[in-house]
């Protein structure tokens, strides 16, 4: 083989080596995760542990044991693949009742709110694959809330009077329904038990942690509900008129009536679950006053000693502009009349 030829095959394979270097490693580039991007079905984390994506904001999971539940403000019907009614409270419902509705999270839209009193902006780098609420978000892209408050346990329904902490500071199993008297007068100790006990199988169940208030409220206020100002237009505080039918109390819970179409005056009562729906956003009821809600982040005072729970949304005896939705200022852990809680749905 002569000299010029030898020259002509080397740079032959020089140019084959060059194009496969650039196929390959062009491919590897285009392949490489970033922390919002979803890879193979897998999501990548800040401690670079991958984590399975099951479904997304805006399509999510139906759990087993749950069906869909077509409302008229939010339906299950497809677009174009997507739920029509997924950014107005999805709907789900148990074998027995209980409903709950979907808190889609879009980490593109988590945006600063000044009322939160820091920044509130997360993509999947800043969250936790450790903790709970975290993993729910990356692996599902949301989470399930109770769409009522909690309600009494079925023995408890019937009471009607003579209501307290020794009635109601008990473990039973509440339930998330329509028309029931909201569960108050416990202790942050059994509401967190009682939260806990509803599901504890391949779903699991508990109390909404602070940071899940805080998505669940930034969701809101892009839909143009105000919880972070004045919620009277949508919540049951002591300076707001509206027609309600069902249980009510104006004695702080300690005895309810029944009542039809009642105009609640400007006065302090609790109101039996779901009783209007002018008091709901986005499928969920009672998310501004009636009761304050707990929540499962304390408040230390120091290493050794907790203030209190957190309490979130407000209640019966103050106004809208004071307690709004977003309001977590309340810190406790005793019964009292004006806390009850709500359940949220931890999906393996």
């Amino acid at each position: 083989m002569n000299k010029k030829k030898v020259v002509i095959l080397i740079i032959g394979l020089l140019l084959i080596g060059i194009i496969v270097s650039f196929l390959y490693f062009g491919n590897k580039k285009s392949e490489e995760p970033n922390n919002n991007t979803l890879i193979d079905n897998n999501l990548q984390t800040n401690d670079n542990i991958q984590i399975e994506k099951i479904s997304t904001y805006n399509n999510p999971i139906v759990p087993e044991g749950f069906k869909k539940v077509e409302t008229d403000f939010a339906s299950w019907k497809l677009d174009n693949g997507v739920p029509k009614g997924w950014n107005k409270g999805l709907v789900i419902e148990d074998d027995i009742g209980n409903q709950f509705v979907w808190i889609p999270v879009d980490l593109e839209k988590l945006e600063y709110h000044p009322y939160t009193g820091k920044e509130f902006r997360y993509n999947a780098k800043d969250l936790d694959i450790n903790s709970i609420e975290d993993k729910q978000i990356l692996k599902y892209g949301g989470f399930y809330i109770s769409r009522y408050e909690a309600g009494v346990a079925k023995a408890m329904q019937k009471r009607l009077k003579n209501i307290s902490d020794k009635t109601n500071d008990v473990i039973d199993v509440p339930v998330s329904k329509k028309g029931i008297i909201p569960w108050n007068f416990i202790s942050l100790r059994n509401a967190k038990i009682n939260a806990e006990s509803m599901y504890n199988d391949d779903i699991k169940s508990g109390l909404p942690t602070l940071k899940q208030w805080q998505y669940m409220m930034v969701w809101l206020d892009l839909c143009g509900y105000n919880v972070y100002v004045d919620s009277s237009s949508f919540g049951n505080y002591s300076n707001v008129n509206f027609k309600f039918s069902g249980f009510y109390s104006e004695d702080y819970g300690e005895s309810y009536q029944y009542a039809e179409n009642k105009m609640k005056a400007s006065t302090n009562m609790i109101l039996s679950t779901g009783a209007t729906d002018r008091n709901m956003t986005n499928n969920i009821y009672d998310i501004a006053g009636n009761l304050w809600c707990y929540t499962n982040d304390y408040c230390p005072i120091n290493e050794n000693e907790i203030l209190g729970y957190y309490c979130a949304g407000g209640h019966f005896d103050h106004k809208g502009d004071f307690f709004a939705a977003y309001n977590y200022n309340l810190k406790n852990t005793v019964p009292l009349e004006k806390v009850g809680f709500r359940i949220v749905l931890y999906l393996n």
